[in-house]
């Protein structure tokens, strides 16, 4: 039975239901074992396979912004509380946090490290090859 736009929101802790596409793409994976790479073979863009429990439970944000908002939560810290715990005023706090921050590198991997997260930029290529990481902060 297909889950509501609410009840997928619940379920993924998402910030506001998902749209009528993305409903319809969960809906249509709710009961499979794995979920293969979305249609995007014939271009080279494929995903590896991850189960739903891997799937719920990552987390996938739009900017670094929300990553920071999302570390923050998942400690249980105020804005107050996170300033204090990561040695930054809670003005900084909320400039990381914002959706629209033009944050540079060096500035989010050293916040990751102080949040006790590793920053990675990821390079992947379009049409295939090696993907390309470097370490932020390290």
């Amino acid at each position: 039975m297909s889950k509501t736009a609410q009840e997928w929101q619940q379920i993924l802790g998402l910030n506001t239901p998902p749209d009528d596409e993305f409903l319809a793409s969960l809906n249509a994976l709710e009961g499979q074992d794995v979920v293969e790479g979305g249609g995007l073979e014939a271009r080279g863009l494929t995903a590896a396979p991850m189960t739903p429990a891997e799937l719920v439970g990552a987390l996938v944000v739009q900017s670094a912004g929300e990553a920071f908002k999302a570390v923050r939560q998942e400690q249980s810290l105020t804005v107050r509380g996170a300033a204090q715990a990561w040695g930054v005023s809670p003005g900084r706090v909320s400039q990381m946090e914002s959706p629209e921050a033009n944050l540079y590198m060096s500035t989010v991997g050293s916040a990751a490290l102080r949040m006790g997260y590793r920053a990675k930029l990821v390079l992947e290529p379009l049409e295939g090859g090696q993907a390309i990481v470097a370490p932020l902060g390290e």
